[in-house]
């Protein structure tokens, strides 16, 4: 049996700030993923781990936390906008 699906017409509404916000976040994306693509090349080793080992060495490869001061390769240098978070978000969380 089918049921009736309905449809929400909303028209969208734009703003002068958010044309640059949205170029912000790609170009934040961009450079963060340019990032994790060049230390995933120099430790290759990452990629033959599960997902969470795989995160958890990563964040230990480019984190500065209390137990580890001094990554190898410091997100912090690419760039100061990145949110540095231990927790994994809910998406990438098994």
């Amino acid at each position: 049996m089918s049921q009736a699906t309905q449809t929400i017409r909303q028209k969208l509404v734009t703003r002068p700030h958010l044309a640059l916000w949205c170029q912000a976040t790609k170009d934040l994306f961009n450079t963060i993923a340019a990032f994790y693509f060049d230390v995933l090349q120099a430790h290759p080793a990452v990629l033959d781990l599960n997902d969470t080992e795989a995160l958890t060495a990563l964040e230990r490869l480019t984190h500065a936390t209390r137990k580890n001061p001094h990554p190898v390769m410091p997100l912090s240098q690419v760039t100061a906008d990145a949110p540095l978070s231990s927790a994994a978000p809910p998406f990438m969380q098994p």
